[in-house]
């Protein structure tokens, strides 16, 4: 047999595989770009680099200078430190809502449930029941409770958090537009005010052997939440990243989106994209051309909350406690906005969706609120206005720019009129509504061909 046959395998070794080649071929596609549009490659270089030296240039020289000198509106660690952990869920809803069109207003549960697996993990909490359970956890000798180091607390939270993903999209597979989004609202609503109603629980259970007896126990802290929770830490250099530990937790928080931002454009290039792509498109019509959409479906769902799960147990560490008032459902909505003004179904415009509202709700409303305050204290605080703005954002941008800032090609082209107009006169169509009455070159007004042949050859042709 002449030639070469790459065979390509299946299963997870094949997948880490691909993402591998992937990322050694960067390089050379980096050339590639920057002799194609060396322009914009060189700002997008720029760009990155900028964002990868800030937090200690922010840490060593801005913030002293921001404090002491001239009030400016600069993230500060904390703030940079929560725009990856919005831009790691930015990217998850961009799976449900971008990639396979699945409405889901109930993305914080998820995000709530992957921080109290953290804090179940990697606290203290149940030491109360005589549970003590040290694996390379961060703590000193004679802990109580559980203490997982967080790479473990990460993985458990993806299964947790994606079977609970695929528990919410099962009895929702016949749903579609509003009426899925009003269950993964329920969903939603229902999931914080589970873990804050669990702090008195009286069970008394029996079945055979088993019997399960507790009375008056404190299950998930209540109102006052649980903590302390460990924070994540590297036991090679002894470093944690933790709300104190300044710019290593923002770099610890990047590393986490450059994964998230991996795994989703190879979801995204996978069969399983494509397969998200048609259902977005047609549900029907997909589900006739042979694509199993309960399993599609259901991997969009756990998948994406999958990624609301690690951002919640990196939440959760970093900030040392958790709590139900920390989910609330305006966080599905600021996430979705995320998504929608960014560009949904794009990854790059959910990063940069997720970036630019962090900055807004967290830096530049309260500094201009604190400047207002300072000249006129009468006027409105703006930072109490924060989702009438994101409103308008949206309104502004769904009439001159529906896209988002950063959309997929295939979405830029479905909302653009100039687009559209573009693809017709590549593909030599005309326009429904354009050049009304125009006969196409070498036809009169019916159709038929107007043209005279002058040879045999070309009477033939014709």
């Amino acid at each position: 047999m002449s030639g070469t046959t790459k065979v390509i395998g299946t299963g997870p070794g094949a997948w880490f595989g691909f993402i591998g080649s992937t990322l050694a071929s960067y390089p050379g596609r980096y050339r590639a770009a920057y002799h194609r549009r060396r322009t914009r490659t060189i700002l997008l270089t720029i760009l990155l680099i900028g964002s990868l030296i800030y937090p200690v240039i922010h840490s060593v020289f801005l913030a002293g200078f921001s404090r002491n000198v001239v009030p400016l509106p600069l993230p500060d660690d904390t703030v940079m430190t929560f725009m990856t952990i919005f831009a790691i869920m930015s990217i998850g809803l961009n799976i449900v809502a971008g990639y396979a069109g699945l409405l889901d207003l109930g993305y914080v549960a998820f995000y709530a449930i992957g921080a109290y697996v953290a804090a179940f993990l990697a606290s203290p909490h149940f030491g109360q029941f005589g549970i003590d359970i040290v694996f390379l956890g961060h703590v000193g000798p004679g802990a109580v409770g559980i203490h997982l180091p967080f790479w473990i607390v990460a993985i458990v939270a993806i299964l947790v958090v994606a079977t609970f993903g695929a528990l919410l999209g099962a009895p929702t597979l016949r749903l579609r537009g509003d009426y899925l989004a009003i269950v993964t609202l329920g969903f939603g609503e229902i999931v914080p005010l589970f873990f804050k109603n669990l702090s008195s629980v009286t069970i008394n259970f029996a079945l055979g052997p088993l019997a399960i007896s507790l009375s008056n126990v404190n299950l998930t802290g209540g109102v006052q939440g649980i903590n302390p929770i460990d924070p994540p830490f590297l036991p090679i250099l002894d470093v944690v990243f933790d709300a104190r530990s300044g710019p290593l937790a923002v770099y610890f928080g990047m590393f986490l989106v450059l994964i998230a931002i991996v795994v989703a454009r190879n979801l995204d290039l996978s069969r399983m994209g494509r397969a998200w792509g048609a259902i977005r498109e047609d549900e029907t019509a997909a589900e006739m051309m042979g694509v199993n959409t309960v399993r599609t479906k259901l991997l969009a769902f756990a998948l994406g909350a999958s990624f609301a799960g690690v951002a919640g147990a990196f939440q959760a560490s970093y900030l040392g406690a958790t709590t139900s008032d920390f989910f609330e459902f305006s966080t599905s909505i600021l996430v979705l906005i995320m998504v929608i003004l960014g560009g949904i179904g794009n990854v790059w415009g959910a990063l940069a969706g997720a970036v630019m509202l962090v900055y807004v709700d967290e830096t530049l409303l309260p500094y201009v609120s604190q400047r207002i305050g300072d000249i006129a204290p009468a006027l409105p605080n703006p930072s109490q206005y924060n989702f009438l703005i994101y409103g308008v954002l949206l309104v502004v941008m769904m009439r001159f720019r529906p896209q988002g800032f950063l959309p997929s090609r295939q979405r830029e082209a479905e909302l653009s009129v100039h687009g559209l107009a573009d693809a017709d006169a590549q593909m030599g169509i005309v326009g429904e509504f354009d050049n009304v009455g125009v006969a196409p070159p070498g036809q009169d007004e019916t159709g038929s061909d107007s043209r005279t042949p002058e040879t045999p050859d070309e009477a033939r042709d014709l």
